[in-house]
């Protein structure tokens, strides 16, 4: 998202309309104005990363019309980026590659051809990796020692044997042991010695380790694992990579409440 940004801010002309672009892509909604940025919220740097920001928030706490909206961006951008442009390799402009690149780190893969309208129209699609991102596999590794060091031997196997079924594409299995990787983390980071994860929520929000909106996040997406598919836009390997971002997430923060 910042490579995209940054595109959009250089080169002003090519959006004669901020607001028009951010309704196009659906991030107009006041709910994405609510974080906090050291920016001039009325400049057009504010007006664009302040809702972009908002959606990446959103995204993270697993809103999927927040994902959508930010893909969205991506593909809108690069088709008025490259509208009369040729495709061929060697003139594709210089921050391409490199936009490319991001979006791969990222897990995923864009595509881009001539589309079937006006003259010198592009089509843009992202289309999610097959395998997790570099970035997202580093942090699991991360996490995974982390468990190892602390002596959670069953959090960590349900870990090791998520990242397998979904190399194998398994991936209810991968989000069944990501469920069971998180409450055995949970339990971990509540001190209780059970599995009921609605009693270790509230034991960790009365306790002050979590605030209730943290504390209502995480249950939500221990719950939110049982069901099928949750996110209908998205592929069925996209939605479980991005269980497997909010796993990590959610266990990263949970083990830095215990002190080792």
């Amino acid at each position: 998202m910042a490579s995209v940004v940054e595109l959009i801010y250089g080169d002003q002309s090519r959006f004669h309309s901020l607001e028009a672009l951010l309704l196009e892509v659906d991030l107009k909604r006041p709910e994405y104005r609510n974080g906090h940025l050291w920016v001039n919220a009325d400049s057009y740097w504010g007006r664009l990363v302040t809702p972009v920001y908002g959606a990446r928030l959103a995204a993270l706490g697993g809103s999927a019309e927040a994902d959508r909206a930010l893909l969205d961006l991506v593909e809108v951008t690069v088709r008025r980026f490259l509208r009369g442009e040729s495709l061929a390799r060697k003139q594709l402009p210089p921050w391409l590659p490199r936009l490319r690149a991001a979006l791969l780190v990222d897990g995923y893969r864009m595509k881009i051809d001539r589309g079937g309208g006006a003259e010198g129209e592009v089509r843009c699609r992202l289309k999610p990796l097959p395998w997790l991102p570099l970035r997202l596999a580093e942090r699991v590794a991360l996490l995974c020692t982390e468990l190892e060091v602390r002596g959670q031997q069953t959090a960590l196997d349900h870990m090791r044997q998520a990242v397998k079924h979904y190399e194998r594409q398994r991936f209810a299995a991968c989000e069944k042991r990501l469920r069971s990787a998180l409450r055995q983390v949970t339990a971990y980071a509540a001190g209780t010695g059970d599995l009921d994860e609605a009693r270790n929520v509230r034991h960790l929000v009365d306790t002050g380790r979590l605030t209730i909106p943290a504390g209502t996040r995480l249950l939500h997406d221990l719950r939110d694992m049982l069901v099928e598919d949750p996110h209908p836009h998205r592929t069925r390997a996209d939605a479980t990579r991005f269980r497997i971002q909010l796993t990590a997430t959610h266990a990263a923060g949970l083990l830095a409440k215990v002190e080792l």
